[in-house]
C-alpha cells in the first residue's frame, strides 16, 4: 500500500495517507473558498482510518456548517496555522485532506473518472470547468441525503459573471 506524506508549513505537524483517494472533491463554495484562500479547495477523500498524524498534535476548530447544521472539524497547526485536514460530522466515513499540504501536492491524478467538480454555482466568474467531469451547482448530497442531481453538460469552459450567490455549504 503507498503511504503519501504532508504536513503544515513549520513542520510541526505531519501526517500520512494509506492508499489511494477514494475521490477527489474540487469544491467551489464560500466556505472553501474562505477556508483555502483560493478560488476553491482541491479535496483528496480518504476513509479516517488512512489518515493518520505522524508529529505533533493538530488542533481542531469546529465550524457548523450553514446549510447542514452539522458540524466539521478543522484539523490544523496551531503553530502555523495551515489546515491539514477535515472530518464531518454529516460523514463520518470520510476524511478530505486539503490536497496543497501533500509533500508532492500533484501526486494524485485529478481525472474525469475519480473527480468531481461541486458547488460551481458560486465558483468565481474567472473559473475553468474542465468538460467532460462530473458537476454539481450545489453539494451532491441535499440536505435531507438525497442525492442531488448532477448538472447537464457543461458546455462553457469559464463560469459566467454573475451576482454573489448563496453558500454552498452542506457539509
Amino acid at each position: 500500500m503507498r503511504i503519501h506524506e504532508g504536513g503544515c508549513l513549520c513542520g510541526a505537524v505531519r501526517y500520512q495517507t494509506q492508499g489511494e483517494p477514494n475521490r477527489i472533491t474540487i469544491c467551489h463554495c464560500r466556505f472553501c473558498q474562505r477556508a483555502t484562500g483560493g478560488a476553491y479547495m482541491v479535496e483528496p477523500i480518504f476513509r479516517p482510518e488512512d489518515v493518520s498524524v505522524t508529529r505533533g498534535v493538530p488542533s481542531i476548530y469546529t465550524h457548523t456548517s450553514e446549510g447542514s447544521g452539522k458540524r466539521l472539524h478543522i484539523h490544523s497547526c496551531s503553530g502555523c496555522a495551515t489546515k491539514l485536514y477535515v472530518t464531518f460530522e454529516r460523514f463520518p466515513d470520510i476524511c478530505g485532506v486539503y490536497g496543497g499540504t501533500f509533500d508532492d501536492p500533484a501526486w494524485f491524478p485529478i481525472e474525469s473518472t475519480n473527480a468531481r467538480h461541486i458547488c460551481i454555482d458560486t465558483a468565481r466568474p474567472d473559473t475553468f470547468l474542465p468538460a467532460g467531469f462530473p458537476m454539481f451547482h450545489q453539494h451532491p448530497v441535499a440536505k435531507d441525503g438525497a442525492a442531488a442531481t448532477r448538472s447537464s453538460s457543461i458546455r462553457r469552459a469559464l463560469v459566467p459573471r454573475r451576482k454573489a450567490g448563496a453558500w454552498c455549504e452542506n457539509f
